[in-house]
């Protein structure tokens, strides 16, 4: 039970309130921590979690939270991938002490 209220205040402080913007920032994040490219399109193609309409969304208002980014490919100019920010890497951190603290018990 504590670390479900710790996971929500830590949420709450970086203003995720949406299950929905939370899988999307942890598929950006597993992207980048296994070293993939994650692109606009790979994102809206994630029709498990939501519409396309809507997963662009999400995007958007992540990327207005600092959590996210989104970069133009050197190679293609017309493709761009999404990054996390260090916000949005900031929260990972404070996740992961978080689970480190709570196995430690």
């Amino acid at each position: 039970m504590e670390f479900s209220k710790s996971t929500r205040k830590i949420n709450k402080r970086y203003k995720i309130n949406d299950c929905k913007e939370l899988l999307v920032l942890e598929a950006v994040l597993g992207a980048y921590s296994d070293g993939v490219e994650f692109s606009v399109l790979d994102l809206i193609l994630l029709g498990d979690i939501a519409s396309q309409a809507t997963l662009h969304s999400i995007m958007k208002t992540l990327i207005l939270k600092k959590m996210i980014k989104t970069e133009t490919c050197k190679r293609d100019a017309r493709r761009k991938y999404v990054l996390p920010t260090k916000h949005g890497l900031s929260w990972l951190k404070d996740k992961d002490e978080l689970l480190v603290a709570s196995q430690n018990r």
